[in-house]
């Protein structure tokens, strides 16, 4: 769900090691190995910046609080992380990750802590390096790089190669995911309360905010509908009292992991929320490892037929969720894509219809083999 990006990012971030140790690390950088392996890389440099860096994250544990973040790693020898702060900053982002060689990528100092740590790899010939996240990187900061590297080295996607983050879910992961899902809970149950109290959409928002906030979110998004759920809008500060249906959409960040939920709150109980109930069931009984995202996408549209998805959805059922808001596999028509066993998936149906009413509903579930594990729900109004 695109949202609006918080111009300053507030939250507590940190590395939690009882939660997620050093060896958590050393595991999951064991499918990137074999990646560079395979490839004859001597490293692999992964980038992500205070957007997007999923990846980033998965491998370092480093979320850049502004700007970016880039880690280098190595087959064999220590890793070194630059971010764009300044050199006194450096001691507090030294407490987000487990690489000890935290440097500063500003200015000057671009050149002290990336041109160096190459030298080891230099040979007669171009050498190979993988890169991750280099897509979303700035143009500018990507000639930086180039200039830096010369025609001594040759960047070549480990993306095609290794997913990161996998589908899959590690079990520490999945404890982070249940930590995620359950203040977004006390969340969506701060907004319904605010709504049946007030009567005023974006004073709800801002109630399951401070809330959040107040549990300790990282960081929390909202959309709301000032038109009956027609539309979603961020936050206007108009304040005024709506009529019925409230239709919104909350997302929070905890310990770097995202979990979101869209809620509809219909005291008529619309066909528009009957359907979209029953779609959202056939979803949860279709989720399941192997399921082909396009199959759960029919399902979906079989049950709201003859009611149109809403456009707010962009085409799309749902999607992976995790580090990143929104992640690959996306459920979309003919996507063949398989959902993955421990995989965490955000399942979302809806409806928008002049006669039937509007509503949007989500499910967050974790897939295994015995079927679909639901981690969090939208209220439901039967």
């Amino acid at each position: 769900m695109r949202t609006m990006q918080p111009c300053l990012t507030i939250g507590s971030y940190t590395w939690a090691q009882d939660r997620l140790p050093y060896d958590e690390f050393t595991l999951r950088l064991d499918a990137l190995h074999a990646a560079i392996d395979r490839n004859h890389w001597p490293a692999v440099l992964v980038y992500g910046d205070v957007r997007e860096h999923a990846a980033l994250a998965y491998l370092s544990n480093f979320i850049p609080r502004v700007r970016w973040g880039m880690v280098l790693l190595p087959r064999s020898g220590d890793a070194r992380l630059l971010c764009a702060m300044s050199t006194r900053d450096l001691p507090a982002m030294r407490t987000l990750t487990w690489i000890a060689d935290v440097r500063s990528g500003m200015g000057p100092e671009w050149e002290k802590g990336f041109d160096p740590w190459f030298e080891p790899f230099k040979s007669e010939r171009a050498v190979e390096l993988g890169t991750i996240g280099f897509e979303i990187m700035a143009p500018v900061l990507h000639q930086s790089v180039l200039h830096s590297l010369g025609d001594r080295f040759v960047l070549r996607r480990a993306n095609d190669g290794v997913t990161v983050p996998p589908q899959r879910k590690r079990p520490r992961e999945l404890t982070m995911m249940r930590a995620s899902c359950k203040l977004l809970q006390s969340a969506a149950q701060a907004l319904t309360d605010s709504w049946h109290h007030n009567g005023s959409p974006e004073t709800a928002a801002l109630d399951a905010e401070r809330l959040a906030r107040s549990l300790g979110a990282q960081d929390v998004r909202t959309l709301i509908s000032l038109d009956g759920g027609r539309t979603l809008v961020p936050f206007q500060g108009l304040f005024e009292k709506k009529a019925g249906p409230l239709v919104g959409y909350l997302a929070v960040k905890v310990m770097g992991y995202w979990a979101d939920m869209f809620i509809t709150l219909d005291e008529g109980n619309s066909l528009a929320l009957r359907k979209t109930e029953a779609a959202l069931d056939a979803l949860i009984a279709a989720a399941r490892p192997g399921a082909w995202a396009g199959d759960l996408y029919a399902k979906a549209i079989e049950a709201l037929t003859p009611l149109p998805l809403h456009p707010v959805l962009s085409a799309s059922v749902g999607h992976s969720i995790g580090l990143s808001l929104n992640q690959q596999p996306e459920l979309r028509a003919g996507d063949k894509s398989e959902l993955a066993e421990d995989g965490v998936y955000t399942l979302q149906t809806g409806v928008a219809d002049v006669q039937a009413g509007n509503a949007v509903l989500s499910v967050i579930v974790r897939c295994t083999a015995k079927g679909a594990e639901v981690l969090v729900r939208s209220p439901q109004h039967r």
